[in-house]
């Protein structure tokens, strides 16, 4: 079965382990706005007088990974002078830790993915940044995240020239080259795609209340990370917040169970993709 066509990473990417991470080196050519952004971002960081720092490009970041490469640089840079003995989380150890969890590489990208191991991998603070496609440009937002608190601390934004030759508006499709598993991510979200479509629920019965919940009541979210093969069947199902009294068993035997219409590329071939699932809880 034929794929989509994989995401060209810039040159200024490095690929390592099956998983593609930013390696820009800051440079007097780096647009003084991602310098400025880089520069607030690290001044925050800096007065939370903590030095164990995850910094991680989220999955939009795939739309121009040179920019989010050199704002990375720059804010390692300046972390470097103004935190005093700062220890950078490795993304490669994230990824560790994600597979052995039930998750795979590609998740390093999903904010509440990163969010919910980021502590497990040593981090006090967690910086993520990202891409907004704008029409006449992209919106770069860096957010500071105390995770030991699980509080988001600050956000700082920054509008950056897009260039004049990338004016698609169609979604991009990021395959991941081991898993061969793909991120649908959005350009224009207010845009309908001709194209790409992102899998659809056929059968997705609603999950029950387990008697042990119901008599305890326990209410929230169970939050899922699923893949929706090219059949409409789910797999490697990870688990990003839980509930207790069985609901979180119960919320992955039923999508185990579900069933979709798979995402479909723009040759009109169906092919697997990553997508979250919240299931709530809620008493009556």
């Amino acid at each position: 079965m034929s794929r989509p066509r994989e995401w060209a990473v810039a040159p200024a990417a490095l690929c390592a382990a099956a998983l593609c991470v930013f390696s820009v080196a800051a440079s007097p050519q780096t647009p003084p706005e991602i310098e400025m952004l880089a520069a607030r971002t690290a001044e925050r960081v800096a007065k939370t007088h903590r030095d164990h720092l995850f910094v991680a490009g989220l999955e939009e970041c795939r739309l121009a990974a040179d920019l989010c490469g050199a704002f990375e640089a720059s804010l390692n840079a300046k972390l470097e002078k103004m935190v005093p003995g700062a220890h950078f989380v490795k993304r490669e150890s994230v990824v560790n830790i994600l597979e052995g969890r039930g998750f795979i590489p590609m998740d390093v990208y999903l904010p509440d993915v990163v969010k919910a191991v980021a502590t497990s991998a040593g981090a006090e603070i967690l910086v993520t940044d990202t891409l907004l496609w704008q029409r006449d440009g992209y919106e770069l937002t860096s957010e500071v995240f105390d995770v030991a608190q699980n509080k988001r601390l600050e956000q700082f934004r920054a509008k950056i020239p897009r260039p004049a030759s990338d004016t698609s508006e169609e979604p991009l499709v990021f395959t991941d080259p081991q898993s061969k598993v793909s991120l649908i991510v959005p350009r224009d979200k207010q845009a309908r795609s001709p194209g790409v479509v992102p899998p659809a629920c056929i059968s997705c019965p609603a999950v029950a209340y387990t008697p042990e919940a119901r008599s305890g009541g326990i209410q929230g979210r169970v939050l899922l990370l699923v893949t929706v093969t090219e059949r409409g069947t789910t797999e490697n199902i990870g688990v990003i917040d839980g509930l207790d009294g069985g609901l979180t068993d119960q919320a992955l035997e039923a999508v185990q169970a579900w069933r979709f219409k798979p995402a479909v590329g723009k040759d009109g071939k169906p092919f697997a993709t990553r997508m979250p699932i919240e299931i709530p809880f809620h008493l009556q």
